[in-house]
């Protein structure tokens, strides 16, 4: 098995090269506990199954939880640097003027957005029957000096926040936990990830697929990894539940570098080779998470928006991939939706194949609550058939 991690360079994720790892989920997360991280005061989400689906309206939070879990999932793996992926992707960024440089705006990690000494926030965990924690926390800059000091570039001085600091804590993290400077954080990225990470035996996998469509170059790399094992026939065959002549899958480079190649398909019947680009933006996101599920064996996976280009007609098909290989490779599938035809093909599937019943499970967000609604695998068939609104 391999720890994957995302990182963010000049704007871009770009996965790094997987290190060793001896340990999968030997069993699984069941409550998410957060406690003044983003737009959530006070939330606990308990009964979560091996697959888990989050529904709520706008705004209600439903990616801050799959934003949690990452944090203290995957904190064991890869120390302090697990924070700066949704910071990235959310774009919360401010360019200095006249600098080409950049830094992250971490007062929006924080419950009511506010940048002062005290101000923290808490995730914790029950996995396997074991607490599991993260705990970030603004304080007053300690005297002396800092790591990253000397790369504090003078205009960041200037910014509020010049007289604080942050403190990282977790499990699985160096036990004295992480200071770094406020003024520093520019260069927080690579404080972050040079900052020392728990041994491979202790760190869990953990892969958080995005709405948006990923580079082909992230594609190219997590379909290296399943070339020439038994996951690849799998893989393909995951793509013909939207395009059933498609026999073959390559990625092919242009100029020797992964980041200079194309994906291609071999339709049945035809000697071309077709971009994966012209097969429609349904075939690209079920590859994605077909990839991301094989890449995550004994894992876990968060989804967002895990229907995007996909037709309702197929839906019920992609539950049935995820639910299949979820329960073969031992990963935590948690995701999240709008679509009622979403819910409704979950619903469909438990109709159709009794025996997830312990596997899936629908948990609803609602903005204010301190507590998420659950629904078993049994409420959401029969709120389906009696066209009861769950979202």
């Amino acid at each position: 098995m391999v720890l994957v991690v995302e990182h963010v360079i000049d704007g871009n994720r770009t996965p790094e090269q997987p290190a060793p790892l001896l340990l999968g989920v030997s069993s699984m997360m069941t409550t998410l506990r957060i406690q003044d991280f983003r737009t959530f005061h006070k939330l606990t989400v308990e009964g979560l199954t091996r697959v888990s689906l989050l529904v709520g309206t706008n705004n209600a939070g439903k990616t801050s939880v799959l934003e949690a879990a990452e944090l203290v999932l995957g904190v064991g793996g890869t120390g302090p640097s697990i924070l700066e992926r949704s910071m990235f992707s959310r774009g919360e960024l401010v360019l200095i003027r006249n600098s080409g440089s950049s830094y992250v705006e971490v007062n929006h990690l924080f419950h009511g957005h506010s940048l002062e000494p005290g101000k923290s926030f808490e995730i914790t965990a029950v996995v396997g029957e074991k607490p599991r924690s993260f705990n970030c926390r603004i304080i007053p800059r300690p005297t002396g000096k800092l790591e990253g000091d000397d790369e504090t570039p003078p205009l960041e001085l200037l910014r509020p926040g010049s007289n604080l600091a942050i403190s990282i804590s977790g499990d699985g993290m160096d036990p004295k936990g992480y200071i770094f400077p406020m003024t520093g954080y520019a260069i927080m990225t690579r404080l972050l990830r040079t900052a020392a990470t728990a041994p491979a035996d202790k760190a869990w996998k953990v892969r958080f697929m995005e709405t948006a469509a990923p580079p082909v170059s992230d594609l190219q790399w997590l379909w290296d990894a399943v070339v020439l094992t038994p996951e690849e026939a799998k893989v393909t065959n995951a793509l013909q539940i939207i395009e059933p002549s498609i026999e073959r899958l390559a990625a092919i480079s242009s100029s020797g570098s992964r980041l200079d190649g194309s994906m291609f398909v071999k339709l049945r019947g035809s000697d071309e080779r077709i971009p994966l680009g012209s097969m429609g933006e349904g075939i690209k996101r079920l590859l994605a998470l077909s990839l991301n599920l094989v890449n995550s064996a004994g894992g876990y996976l968060l989804v967002d928006e895990i229907d995007t280009g996909l037709h309702h007609s197929v839906m019920t098909q992609m539950w049935r991939l995820v639910v299949e290989v979820a329960r073969r490779l031992d990963i935590q599938v948690l995701a999240t939706t709008h679509s009622l035809d979403c819910v409704r093909a979950l619903a469909s599937l438990y109709e159709e194949s009794p025996d997830v019943r312990d596997l899936i499970s629908l948990h609803r967000i609602e903005r204010g609550a301190e507590k998420s609604v659950p629904y078993s695998a049994d409420e959401i068939l029969a709120a389906s058939q009696h066209q009861m609104e769950l979202r």
